[in-house]
């Protein structure tokens, strides 16, 4: 089986000391040619990307971004892997700093301090017959609040001083890398699965996920704005919203963002996120980061 496979045999991490983009360079020689499943990382992007164009850079040893590269799964199971790939980031934390209590997951798969400042985002797209899941994180130093895009942002190591300890040295924070790839490949392999592992896997994301039972304002590709109440995840990893004038909805392309209490909107998921190509899943990409 394809699980036994990917889970039992050791998944080949390389590791580069600085690169333009993950995502990109997988879709390069010789990477492009390589079987997956494989992953690149390094704690020194030059080119990420951003959204709307922006080109994302952060100081040279601070951040971390790794691309996946996976065998190709089942359309009906695709949006269901850059969900996956946040519970990977949760369960490389609990890895790393056992008993520090874990950021906040926001649907798609934004990840949160509990003041709604993003410390990590996903994108994952299809690229040369092969799924590519692109993780960027911000492990730890300072964030340069004037830089346009990251007024919103914190980082891993500032949420608690295991998180600190853990990630104090170039060692530790490649570290974690290894042990996020080696996450995201074990918890693919139970989306492959589709079978009650999978199940099970759903509903650990409906538990941790905060936008589950929340109020929030939905902003659509067309520009249109309304409040809803986030009801579900469906079984293709859709939204399920509520709002009184459209009634129940699936969302798979829009903006999510929850709602403050008395009004407004968190400040969770406006850091800056990856353009979405013709290949990505739109409405996973809302939390896309520097891979």
């Amino acid at each position: 089986m394809r699980e036994q496979k990917y889970v039992s045999e050791p998944l080949r991490i390389d590791y580069v000391h600085s690169c333009t983009s993950t995502l990109d360079i997988l879709a390069e020689p010789p990477y492009d040619a390589l079987e997956a499943p494989f992953a690149l990382m390094t704690l020194d992007q030059r080119a990420g990307h951003g959204r709307q164009g922006r080109r994302w850079q952060n100081r040279p040893g601070e951040s971390l971004a790794l691309t996946v590269a996976w065998p190709l799964p089942a359309p009906q199971l695709r949006g269901w892997y850059p969900l996956a790939s946040a519970l990977a980031v949760l369960d490389a934390c609990a890895e790393v700093a056992p008993g520090a209590p874990l950021p906040g997951l926001k649907w798609p798969n934004d990840i949160l301090s509990p003041a709604g400042e993003k410390i990590a985002g996903i994108l994952v797209r299809v690229d040369a017959g092969r799924l590519l899941a692109g993780v960027g994180v911000n492990l730890a130093g300072a964030i340069e609040r004037e830089r346009e895009g990251l007024e919103k942002a914190a980082t891993l190591a500032s949420l608690d001083s295991r998180y600190g300890t853990a990630l104090s040295d170039l060692e530790g924070r490649r570290e974690f890398g290894e042990v996020l790839a080696r996450n995201i490949a074990r918890i693919f392999a139970l989306v492959d699965s589709g079978g009650r592992d999978f199940r099970d896997l759903r509903t650990r994301y409906a538990v941790n996920c905060l936008t589950l039972g929340s109020r929030v304002v939905v902003v659509t590709p067309a520009g249109a704005r309304y409040d809803a109440h986030a009801l579900d995840v469906d079984p293709t990893g859709r939204l399920l919203v509520e709002n009184a004038e459209r009634g129940r909805h699936a969302l798979d392309a829009a903006d999510v963002h929850l709602a403050r209490p008395g009004g407004g909107e968190s400040p969770g998921g406006q850091g800056a996120k990856k353009t979405k190509g013709p290949d990505e899943h739109r409405s996973r990409s809302r939390g896309a980061e520097r891979a």
